[in-house]
């Protein structure tokens, strides 16, 4: 017997009890809607339809490739992303990063992600990255005040490689336009 069919066993012997207490009892016999699987060897499982006619998904977003929702329940609450994949898609991970986006829209975020696209330049203190997609170029500096107390100069150099890199990625700017 599947653990299940123990539980459901369990709330029936819990719903019988308290009937009695309140001086009532439960229809015998009864009718228990749910489906009964025999497998192999007469193994069988048995999987109750929900009596208590809650749902345990609390959706937040819906799109026509999936769904984001919350679990609903007395132990732990998780959030879910249900996507589908059409089997014709050429990049599915493209598609789920999309797909994710779309779901996750109304959400807070503490940070932005980084942009994807192609990267321009990739040091330990500047990257440069151009999404031509979004018609949009997203540079991070950065500047590491105990190396260089001079932070003034590190920013007029890395200025300086970003020019650099702009006038040798001049071609691949002007077409993101």
């Amino acid at each position: 017997m599947t653990l299940e069919y123990l539980e459901l066993m369990e709330d029936m012997k819990k719903d019988q009890q308290q009937a009695q207490q309140q001086g009532q009892t439960l229809p015998v016999p009864r009718k228990v809607r749910g489906t009964l699987t025999i497998k192999g060897e007469d193994d069988m499982e048995f999987r109750a339809d929900r009596h208590t006619g809650l749902s345990s998904q609390e959706e937040i977003a819906r799109t026509a490739a999936g769904k984001l929702y919350r679990t609903v329940g007395e132990k732990r609450n998780s959030t879910v992303a249900h996507i589908v994949i059409p089997q014709e898609e050429k990049d599915p991970t493209a598609f789920l990063y999309d797909a994710v986006e779309k779901l996750t829209r109304g959400l807070q975020t503490k940070a932005k992600p980084k942009l994807r696209g192609r990267m321009l330049m990739d040091e330990p203190n500047a990257r440069i990255t151009l999404s031509k997609k979004e018609s949009r170029i997203e540079m991070v500096l950065g500047i590491d005040l105990k190396a260089t107390p001079n932070y003034n100069q590190a920013l007029m150099n890395l200025m300086y490689k970003v020019n650099q890199c702009f006038a040798t990625n001049q071609t691949f700017l002007v077409n993101a336009r």
